[in-house]
Parts: structure tokens; sequence; C-alpha cells
């Protein structure tokens, strides 16, 4: 039994290298057998692991099929918006050219019509040849409207009684 104290005792002798002591064996030699079968069979779990975890289930393959064609169909119709956005852009272009156009042709034949038109000559032809007159204050019915250009007529306008100019002359 000596013997045998002495050996382990011999076996776990402290060696000081510095300031920390270590053991120069420590763990004893029945415990480091055991040890690489384990390891051993961990190696081959993991490997089985692995092997079993390289393809993809079913459920997995169509979820991401599934986002696949969603993701591709979002893209195409992003493209389809698009180019109708830019479409539309090129038809306000033209609609705007247009109007730009109309509204000069309207702008020039609006001044051709006040060019063409001498209102000393409509007044001249309306009081010499048509024999026209300006009304008198009496003559003259003013309103008040709370709208600026819509007017609403609910009955006729009442004719007044007095003589005209021309009743006057002829009288």
């Amino acid at each position: 039994m000596e013997e045998r104290k002495r050996r382990y005792y011999n076996h776990n002798v402290y060696s000081i290298e510095g300031n920390t002591a270590r053991k120069l064996q420590a763990v004893p030699e029945y415990q480091e057998s055991q040890r690489p079968d384990r390891r051993q069979e961990t190696r081959r779990k993991k490997q089985k692991r692995q092997e079993l975890n390289t393809g993809m289930d079913i459920v997995s393959m169509l979820i991401l099929t599934f986002a696949i064609v969603v993701t591709v169909y979002i893209c195409l119709e992003y493209l389809s918006v698009q180019s109708n956005i830019s479409q539309m852009n090129k038809e306000i272009v033209k609609l705007e050219s247009d109007l730009i156009k109309k509204q000069n042709e309207n702008a020039s034949a609006l001044s051709e019509i006040e060019t063409s038109l001498d209102l000393n000559y409509i007044y001249e032809v309306a009081t010499n040849e048509l024999g026209m007159v300006y009304p008198s204050d009496n003559q003259v019915i003013a309103y008040e409207s709370n709208l600026s250009d819509y007017v609403r007529q609910h009955a006729d306008i009442p004719e007044v009684e007095e003589p005209t100019l021309i009743d006057k002359i002829m009288k």
C-alpha cells in the first residue's frame, strides 16, 4: 500500500514555475482511456446531424418558392405602374401643349374681334339710323345681387308708362 501511495504521491507532484503551481499530471490514467470514446461518439453524432440537415424539407421549399413568386409578381406590378405613370406624364405634357396652343389661338381671335369692332360706328348707327337713345334716370331699375355673375329673374321687368323721347317728339 505504501508503495502505491508513493506512486500516486509521486504522480501528483507539483512543480512551481513562476508564481503559479501546477500538477504535472492532473487526471489519472484510467479516465484518459475513456474520453476518446466519448469524443468519437459525439463526433459521429455531429456528422450524422450534419448529413441530415444538409437537405431542405418540402415545407421549406414550398415557402421559399411562394416567396420568390410573390417577389417576382410585385416587381412586375411595380414595373407596370411605373410604365403607366411615364405614359400619363407624356399625355399630360401633350395636353398642356395643346392647351397653350388653344389659349394662344383664342387670344389672337379675341384681339382680332376687338380690333374689328368700331364702337363709334355702332353708336352712330344706333342713334341716327335706328333712333335709339340712352334711358333716362327713371327708366333704370337698380337691384342688389349677392352673387356677382348670376342673376335669377322671377318675374318680368315692369314697363315704364312714361312717354319715350320718340313719343314726345311725335306729339
